[in-house]
C-alpha cells in the first residue's frame, strides 16, 4: 500500500522561472486566478510533478494546489522508504545549497492519510496530517501556520537535490557519507551561513589573536568535537570502511577511484581553513586523511582528555570541505579537479 508523506520545512516555488505572487490573506482560489491572469502570468501546473522515481523505494514530486500553494511530496509504499528518500533530500540540500530545512515541533515528514487533491487549502492539510495522529497531537491552527513557513526552493536546487538522492540510493555508503556530513554541519555550520565563512572569515580569522582563538576553542569545544567526529565518520562511510589505519588509507582510495571513477588517490586538494593552522596549503589527499586519523583518535577513542590535541574550527571546516569535495566529485564526474599548476 502506497504511503504519502509531506515534507515539512520547505515552502517550494511553484513556478518555474522565478515568477508570480505572494498569498494575500483571505483570497479564494479564483481571486488567485483572476490576479494572475489580469497580469498576463501564466499559472503554474496544478497538481504533481516528479522528480525523482525510484523503483522499490518511491518517488520524490513538487505539488501544487490552490492556484499557487506548492509542497515536497514523497510517495513511497512505507515509512522507512520515505525516509530513505526524505534524509537523502535534506542531507544533499543541506550539503551541497546550505538549504536546511527549517525545523518545526510536528516533525519533518508528515504523512497524509489520503494523497492530496488540486483544490486543497492549508487548513485541509493540516486536517488530513493530524488524523494519522492519536488523541489529537496537533493544533490544527498550529500546523497550518507551520505548512505556511519554511526554506525557500527553487525547482533547480530541487532537481539537483533529487539526482544527488537518485545516485546515493545505490551506494549506502554515499548516503551515510552525505547524512553524517550534515549532521557535522548542523553543530557547527547551521548557526552561520556558509558565505560568512568563504567570504569573510577567511580574512577576519587571520586578525585573531592566540587569546581569542583560546576563547574561542574553550566556548566551543563539545561542538568543535562531535561535529569533526560525525563528519570524520562521513569521510569512513565513503572509503567504504567503518574504521581503518593509516596504513590502508592509500589502498582505500585506489579502491574509492576503481568504484566511482575518480582520482582521489593521484591528486591533490587545495586547503581552505587548514592552512591557518598548518600553513599548507596544498595537500595529497591521503595525507590529509592520515593527519585527521590521528586527531579523530584523540578525539573519540582516547577521550582526548585534558585535550593534548586541540581541534579548532580550522580542522572542523577543512574537513567538511574535503568530505563535500569529494562526494561532489561522485555526484558530479564532470567536475575538474583542482591542480597545483
Amino acid at each position: 500500500m502506497l504511503r504519502y508523506f509531506l515534507v515539512n520545512g520547505y515552502i517550494p516555488l511553484a513556478h518555474e522561472p522565478r515568477v508570480g505572487f505572494g498569498p494575500s490573506r483571505g483570497e479564494t482560489r479564483s481571486d488567485r486566478v483572476g490576479r494572475y491572469k489580469r497580469s498576463g502570468i501564466e499559472l503554474p501546473k496544478l497538481g504533481e510533478t516528479i522528480f525523482l522515481r525510484k523503483a522499490k523505494v518511491g518517488r520524490i514530486s513538487l505539488f501544487v494546489h490552490g492556484a499557487y500553494d506548492a509542497f515536497i511530496l514523497i510517495v513511497s509504499t512505507g515509512q522507512k522508504n520515505a525516509y530513505l528518500l526524505g534524509n537523502g533530500l535534506r542531507a544533499a540540500l543541506t550539503c551541497f545549497d546550505g538549504h536546511s530545512p527549517q525545523e518545526n515541533p510536528s516533525g519533518y515528514l508528515l504523512e497524509l492519510n489520503k494523497f492530496p487533491s488540486m483544490d486543497m487549502t492549508h487548513n485541509d492539510l493540516a486536517v488530513m496530517i493530524s488524523a494519522e495522529f492519536s488523541q489529537g497531537e496537533f493544533d490544527i491552527a498550529v500546523l497550518e501556520s507551520q505548512l505556511r513557513t519554511g526554506t525557500g526552493l527553487d525547482h533547480i536546487q530541487l532537481k539537483q537535490g533529487c539526482s544527488i538522492v537518485d545516485k546515493a540510493l545505490n551506494y549506502p555508503r554515499l548516503r551515510n557519507a552525505l547524512m553524517h556530513l550534515e549532521y557535522s554541519r548542523t553543530l557547527v555550520w547551521g548557526y552561520m551561513v556558509g558565505s560568512y565563512y568563504e567570504s569573510h572569515d577567511s580574512y577576519d580569522r587571520r586578525k585573531l589573536s592566540r587569546y581569542q582563538m583560546e576563547k574561542r576553542y574553550l566556548e566551543n569545544r563539545p561542538r568543535y568535537d562531535s561535529a569533526f567526529v560525525s563528519a570524520f565518520r562521513g569521510l569512513e562511510c565513503l572509503l567504504g570502511v567503518p574504521h581503518f589505519r593509516q596504513i590502508d588509507i592509500s589502498t582505500l582510495l585506489v579502491k574509492t577511484d576503481r568504484t566511482f571513477g575518480t582520482s582521489f588517490s593521484r591528486d591533490r586538494y587545495r586547503s581552505w581553513h587548514e592552512v591557518f593552522s598548518s600553513r599548507q596549503k596544498w595537500w595529497k589527499r591521503g595525507d590529509l586523511i592520515a593527519y585527521y586519523l590521528k586527531l579523530r583518535n584523540a578525539v573519540a577513542a582516547h577521550g582526548n582528555l585534558l585535550p593534548p590535541h586541540i581541534v579548532m574550527e580550522d580542522q572542523v571546516f577543512e574537513i567538511q570541505y574535503l568530505v563535500q569535495d569529494m562526494l561532489g566529485h561522485i555526484f558530479w564526474p564532470e567536475m575538474k579537479c583542482e591542480l597545483e599548476g
